[in-house]
């Protein structure tokens, strides 16, 4: 029996942390280092954990050479240390976002490829059998040509949370607020399911949280076959029940929800209908579908550890690599500029222009 790869988490203090070392606990994965800054708290969690502590990640990275890096460390950090880990031999599990801006994504990619190496990206909810089912009721074209989309995303924030970290909130901590970090796996959902739209006109607002950053973005999308959509996400809007995920087509619609998936399909083809019906307003019938849900599957980050050695091993894809999972950075990217430039903005993104825009954030 093969050796267990040998794992090294990078942020002790990451309020994340414990989540990724139950998840590893439960694979044959082994945990044999841990780095981070605040010392007191990363000695307390190597002794929990039986592994070696480190304040700096390079010298654990020389010393102990574990076959993948785990990074949870604040987000402007993630590429750099990425690309630190890659040119060091190791494979990389980042916690999302991959980057705060496309450029730094784009080179941690380059690097990875260079080295033969895999970035995975923890987007758990990519693992969701609701979100798995509709991916499949997709790419079948079951919906028939798409029409429109939305996404509402409410993520509550408080101002405890802000409080929580002294880089949340800030341009040059954090590198953006809802769109890089809560909402973060909303636009992953809609990309992957849906692909990255052509251009973007948005509006983002900082309106209810004495932050620098946004608290509320809106976005709308359009997509090269003319599939239209409507994006919302705010950590200053309550009534979670509201969240919802719709895509409507001309033979049918899905509701993706947080444990269910809604279909509802129609044997006529809308566009037929309109072409050849003789009444002046009607609808084509639909008829309620039982999606069968894959048992045991979660979207959590045991899914991400699972998914991951079994890329190790060859036997799966990963479940999202840093060039699908950048996707949603682009599009954050894109949004944050539109909104501050007063246009709309073309994909793929011009990163000089989203580079220069960050920094006059950050030096505001």
């Amino acid at each position: 029996m093969p050796a267990p790869y040998r794992f090294a988490i990078i942020g002790a203090s990451a309020g994340i942390f414990e989540a990724h070392v139950r998840a590893l606990s439960q694979t044959a994965g082994r945990l044999v280092a841990i780095a981070g800054r605040t010392e007191t708290l990363g000695r307390e969690h190597a002794a929990a954990c039986r592994c070696a502590y480190y304040t700096d990640y390079r010298q654990m990275l020389a010393e102990v050479r574990p076959d993948v890096a785990v990074i949870l460390t604040p987000h402007p950090t993630h590429a750099a240390i990425g690309i630190d880990c890659l040119q060091a031999g190791c494979h990389v599990l980042v916690e999302k976002p991959v980057a705060i801006q496309m450029a730094d994504a784009d080179a941690l990619i380059a690097t990875a490829d260079r080295a033969g190496r895999l970035v995975a990206v923890c987007f758990q909810q990519r693992a969701r059998p609701e979100v798995r089912a509709a991916r499949a009721l997709l790419q079948s074209g079951a919906l028939g040509r798409l029409q429109r989309v939305e996404l509402v995303a409410p993520r509550t924030r408080t101002r405890a949370y802000y409080r929580s970290a002294p880089w949340r909130g800030r341009w040059r901590e954090e590198g953006g607020g809802v769109l890089v970090n809560q909402a973060a796996h909303d636009l992953d959902l809609l990309c992957f399911l849906l692909g990255l739209p052509l251009r973007v006109q948005a509006w983002t607002r900082t309106a209810w949280h004495a932050i620098q950053v946004e608290d509320t973005a809106h976005g709308l999308f359009e997509w090269e076959d003319g599939l239209l959509g409507y994006f919302q996400a705010s950590t200053a809007e309550g009534w979670p029940a509201l969240r919802r995920f719709d895509i409507v087509g001309t033979c049918g619609y899905l509701q993706i929800r947080s444990d269910h998936l809604v279909f509802e399909q129609s044997a006529l083809d809308l566009r037929d209908v309109l072409e050849t019906s003789p009444q002046i307003s009607t609808t084509p019938p639909t008829q309620p579908q039982t999606v069968a849900l894959e048992a045991g599957r979660r979207g959590d980050h045991l899914a991400v550890y699972t998914n991951l050695i079994a890329a190790l091993d060859g036997t799966e894809p990963l479940l999202a690599e840093a060039r699908s999972a950048a996707q949603s950075l682009e599009l954050a990217n894109a949004i944050t500029l539109s909104s501050h430039r007063n246009r709309a903005v073309d994909l793929p993104l011009d990163r000089e222009q989203y580079r220069q825009l960050l920094a006059q954030l950050r030096a505001a």
